[in-house]
C-alpha cells in the first residue's frame, strides 16, 4: 500500500527540472590536487622541494618553461614523493584543463623564495 502511494505521489509530481551540479573546472581540480603541494610560498612540499634543487620558479604557477607533455606524464606516473594519479582520478581531460589553469596564472608578487623561509 505504502508502495503504491509512494509510486502515484511521483507520477503527480509537476517538476520537470532536476538539479545539475556543475563539473569542477581547471582551477577546482588544481585547488584539491596540486595546491596543496604546489601553490607558491613556504609550507608547500613540492614547491620547497623545487627551490631546494635551484628551480628559478620553484611553484607551479608562474612558470614558462612547463610543457603539457611533462606534466601529464608527472601526473600519470609519479616524481620523487609525488603519487602517481590514475585516470579515474584525474582524466587527461581534467589534467590538460588544470595545465591551462597553471599557465593562465601569474606568481603573486609576495611568494618569496619558499627554500629561505
Amino acid at each position: 500500500m505504502t508502495l503504491a502511494v509512494l509510486i502515484s505521489l511521483g507520477a503527480c509530481s509537476d517538476r520537470d527540472d532536476e538539479v545539475t551540479v556543475p563539473e569542477p573546472d581547471g582551477a577546482e581540480h588544481y585547488a584539491l590536487y596540486c595546491a596543496g603541494c604546489h601553490n607558491p610560498g613556504p609550507g608547500h612540499g613540492g614547491t620547497m622541494l623545487l627551490a631546494e634543487k635551484g628551480a628559478p620558479v620553484p611553484s607551479l604557477i608562474g612558470r614558462e618553461d612547463l610543457q603539457y607533455d611533462y606534466l601529464h606524464a608527472v601526473v600519470r606516473n609519479g616524481l620523487i614523493e609525488m603519487p602517481p594519479f590514475r585516470p579515474t582520478e584525474l582524466s587527461d581531460e581534467e589534467i590538460e584543463e588544470i595545465y591551462e589553469h597553471i599557465m593562465s596564472q601569474e606568481l603573486p608578487a609576495n611568494a618569496g623564495n619558499p627554500a629561505s623561509s
